[in-house]
């Protein structure tokens, strides 16, 4: 498990945005900055900057991104974890999403000091 990390408090503030299963990728979806669909049987649901979100569609507002500047291979163990349970110990709810190089873990814009506070107690380094 990696023991300090390079993460970065993402200067944008994010939206996860739930959409009905086979609903067209939006136009307003891709852009500048963090975006990404999943879907499963139940949803499709998109994470993308904020201010690209229009009125009437169901999101949750107000997220922050915290980006791991590393990358590792896959099979290194711990590396979300040890983002996690920090977050978690200090009372931190989170959404996180990966991609092929790196992770992505989504905060409450409300929570971010306690975040830092957590997370640089836990040894990691935090760039804002």
């Amino acid at each position: 498990m990696p023991r300090k990390l390079l993460i970065r408090l993402v200067d944008a503030e994010y939206a996860i945005t739930r959409l009905n299963v086979g609903t067209p990728i939006p136009e307003w979806l891709p852009g500048a900055g963090f975006w990404t669909i999943s879907s499963s049987r139940e949803e499709m649901t998109l994470v993308c900057r904020a201010a690209r979100i229009p009125n009437g569609v169901q999101s949750s507002l107000g997220w922050r991104c915290l980006r791991i500047e590393q990358h590792f291979a896959f099979d290194v163990p711990g590396v979300l974890e040890s983002v996690l349970t920090p977050l978690a110990n200090a009372g931190v709810g989170v959404f996180a999403n990966s991609t092929f190089s790196t992770d992505y873990v989504f905060i409450s814009g409300s929570s971010v000091d306690k975040a830092v506070e957590a997370l640089k107690a836990a040894g990691h380094e935090i760039t804002i």
